[in-house]
């Protein structure tokens, strides 16, 4: 696989080749990554060298790649290239997710939290056999049985993937109400009586107002 990136330091790890302005060395060692220093990488040259990289090559370039269709299908954009905060997991779920090629995939699963992957995957896919094979090796089996179980058992599409956003802090419950009750919030509203009962209580939710509030009675 080709990845244009602006750092190449989390590429430089077991064997790998450094180029400068052109390829020199035919990339075709399985266990080697080439790193080409160059901003001047274009889509013909990522369509022509593609089918002859059996590991990967890393382009290390300052600005983001001008690539047609057919090269971007090639090859991955880092994020951080792009101007955004995005980190390689995110990356590596747009794979997971979207890439017909699972062994374009697994050259991209390197050490990504397991754990970050899977909040990840949570809310984008709801394979029920998908996550009974995680639950089958999750904790109990190395971690490799995991990489391959989310490499080869997800179904690719073409959907969009999305940044997965910060759920919101549900509101404490007063003690008063039942844990199944789904009304307490519209009746801390509208009732003053109920609303004076969970201050006498002491166990008030933030945000709420502490000293208690008149009421008419009638006779």
């Amino acid at each position: 696989m080709i990845i244009f990136t602006s750092d190449p330091e989390p590429f430089q790890d077991g064997e790998y080749i450094t180029m400068y302005g052109k390829i020199d060395t035919i990339p075709t060692l399985k266990e080697t990554t080439y790193i080409l220093h160059s901003d001047k990488f274009s889509s013909d040259d990522v369509i022509s060298w593609s089918p002859m990289i059996r590991n990967r090559l890393v382009v290390v370039t300052d600005k983001p790649p001008k690539l047609n269709k057919q090269a971007k299908e090639l090859c991955v954009v880092d994020d951080k290239l792009k101007g955004k905060s995005k980190d390689n997991t995110f990356l590596l779920i747009k794979a997971l997710m979207n890439w017909a090629n699972r062994d374009r995939v697994k050259a991209l699963y390197e050490e990504q939290p397991a754990s970050l992957v899977l909040w990840f995957l949570r809310g984008k896919n709801q394979d029920i056999d998908l996550w009974r094979r995680i639950s089958k090796v999750l904790y109990t089996l190395p971690e490799d049985y995991l990489k391959a179980t989310l490499i080869y058992s997800i179904q690719p599409s073409r959907k969009k993937v999305v940044w997965p956003k910060k759920q919101k802090k549900d509101k404490d419950k007063p003690m008063l109400f039942r844990s199944n009750d789904q009304h307490w919030e519209i009746l801390l509203d509208k009732s003053i009586s109920i609303a004076n009962l969970v201050r006498d209580d002491g166990d008030i939710p933030s945000g709420m107002r502490r000293t208690k509030q008149g009421q008419n009675i009638w006779f």
